[in-house]
This record gives structure tokens, sequence and C-alpha cells, in this order.
């Protein structure tokens, strides 16, 4: 484990232990999510029909939300290695790294329910998972101020 970890740190973590580079994931993040919700999102609910739009949906919501855990972890990883931040900015991130894959978690059943029709638990799963991405996208933009 001593030579495959020490490769990890010097590809993936090294290059973030500069002074304060644990901001630019957080900062990432908020932007993914912006960009995802604002632009993204509405354009494909323009321009695809229904069941397009629904394909569609359903192939890059989950991505979406994997990338965005990935991100979560990596800046959990990098604080913990650093001890650049504080307690505050681990807990952001790992808040965001568990929201994250509790929306991924979510998606089979929220999928599931809509093609059952059942609409409150569509309801239900959707608005959990809008909450916990919107409680994502502000923690990590109240990260770059703490």
């Amino acid at each position: 484990m001593g030579k495959e970890f020490i490769l990890l740190t010097l590809i993936f973590i090294q290059p973030f232990s500069r002074p304060a580079m644990h901001f630019y994931i957080p900062g990432a993040i908020a932007g993914i999510i912006i960009l995802q919700v604002s632009i993204i999102a509405p354009t494909l609910s323009k321009n695809l029909a229904s069941k397009d739009f629904g394909k569609t949906i359903r192939a890059l919501w989950p991505k979406f939300f994997i990338f965005i855990a990935v991100l979560g972890a990596l800046s959990t990883a990098i604080i913990a290695y650093t001890g650049d931040g504080g307690n505050y900015h681990l807990a952001i991130s790992g808040f965001t790294f568990i929201a994250a894959l509790t929306c991924y978690f979510i998606i089979p059943a929220t999928n599931r329910a809509t093609d059952e029709g059942d609409t409150k638990k569509f309801n239900l799963l959707h608005k959990l998972s809008v909450w916990l991405t919107v409680a994502i996208l502000l923690v990590n933009i109240v990260f770059l101020f703490i």
C-alpha cells in the first residue's frame, strides 16, 4: 500500500496542496450546480420532446451527482491531507460527498415512481433531491467565505 498511496497522493492530492487550493473545488462544485440547473436542464427541457428529455435527463443526473460526490470526496481528502481549512470546511466537504451520493442512490426509486405513476412518491423523492442539491450549492458557497 505504501507505494500506491504515495503515487496517488502525488498524482491527485499534491497539486492541490498549495496554500488556498482547498477553495477551488467548492467553487467548482457551486459553478457546476449553477450551470446544470440554470442552463443545461432548462435548455434540454425546451428543445427536446418529452420522451427524449426524460431519456436524456435520466442519463445526465446520475453522472452529475457522481461527479459532485467525487469532488466532495476529493475536497475532503485534500483538506485532511494538507491541514488547510478548518473543521467547518471538512464538514462541508463531507456533507457534499454524502448528500450527492444520497441523491445518486434515490434516482432509481424516483424513476420507478415516475414510471409507475406514483406522483406522491415521486414528489417526495424529487423534493429531497432538489433540497439536497440546493443545500450542496449553498454550503459550498459558504465554504468560500469561512
